[in-house]
């Protein structure tokens, strides 16, 4: 079984996204925990943090496609309900490399990915994005 992102969907409508391999769910268990957060009908946000901006662009073809296929699928729904990504990374050389991502990751995904650098500035901001209380 490949391995992908760690989801936490515990804090709906803030989504946890964990790059750092600590997971063990399939790209396919993956997406339909993406599922589950459309069929909700709400806006919600992405909090992700520990990604690898610099990995090969072609590993895991399989997977790009799988998802690649699932976003088109899903596209009005995406667009609708997902409101931004919110991308965790303390070091500020590795913060340069996220923000390049981003508008790769805006392109494709068609909502924001916002570079932050700290989980509470990122919680702060998707709070206030969603319109909801942090306290």
């Amino acid at each position: 079984m490949r391995q992908t992102m760690q989801i936490d969907i515990q804090d709906f409508p803030l989504v946890r996204m964990d790059y750092s391999g600590a997971g063990h769910q399939s790209i396919e268990e993956t997406l339909q925990i993406f599922e589950q957060c459309l069929q909700r009908k709400q806006g919600f946000v992405f909090l992700g943090w520990a990604a690898d901006f610099d990995k090969d662009p072609n590993e895991n073809v399989a997977d790009r496609r799988a998802v690649s296929l699932w976003m088109k699928q899903h596209k009005a729904e995406l667009r609708d309900y997902v409101k931004a990504m919110y991308y965790v990374e303390p070091s500020a050389v590795k913060r340069l490399a996220a923000k390049a991502f981003a508008v790769i990751y805006g392109k494709f995904w068609g909502h924001p990915m916002i570079v932050t650098e700290s989980r509470d500035e990122a919680v702060r901001q998707d709070y206030e994005l969603l319109g909801l209380s942090s306290e």
